[in-house]
């Protein structure tokens, strides 16, 4: 990956930003002040990742999530930030127009532990997003009624909807539940 036009990282020491490779065959750039990352994807979908390529690191350095949107190194229009939702759960920033994905510290070898490095591209699109939002609020949902009903109680109804799944007469059994048979 050539430097191009953001030779420089847009932290506070606007260190010159460096070649890498994140993974074999996976170049980018990256600043040796804060150790953010900028990934072109058209390198990263151009990149097969074999299963050697991304190996787990034996251990993941401290992720350092910025709590706002990055400036994109390139243009300087604030990058998008999407959700990963593996654990721990972090943001990586994407500039859409410039196909470009800044990585702060740690973000990368979090990716590749959770297995997530060769689905990228995918975390990107609203598909990724949105079902993480819905994982969100069924959560939270389950956590209200465990709350208003007990652990118990969900814990029967959870064995008993997986009970009832199994029935090739399902709806019939739940008729004959609401009517009282």
């Amino acid at each position: 990956m050539t430097t191009g036009n953001f030779p420089r990282c847009n932290c506070a020491s606007g260190a010159l930003l460096q070649g890498v490779e994140l993974a074999p065959g996976l170049p980018a750039l990256q600043c040796p002040a804060c150790d953010g990352s900028v990934l072109k994807l058209d390198d990263y979908r151009s990149w097969q990742p074999a299963p050697a390529a991304v190996t787990q690191p034996p251990h993941v350095p401290e992720i350092e999530d910025r709590p706002s949107a990055r400036s994109c190194p390139a243009c300087g229009r604030l990058m998008q930030r999407h959700r990963v939702g593996s654990s721990p759960d972090f943001r990586v920033d994407h500039c859409a127009p410039c196909q470009l994905v800044w990585l702060d510290r740690g973000e990368w070898p979090a990716l590749a532990q959770a297995g997530l490095a060769g689905r990228l591209a995918e975390i990107l699109t609203e598909r990724w997003q949105r079902r993480l939002q819905n994982d969100e609020i069924r959560q939270q949902r389950e956590a209200a009624l465990r709350g208003k009903h007990g652990d118990a109680c969900l814990d029967e109804l959870a064995r008993i909807r997986t009970w009832l799944a199994e029935q090739p007469h399902r709806d019939e059994l739940i008729a004959l539940l609401r009517t009282g048979w």
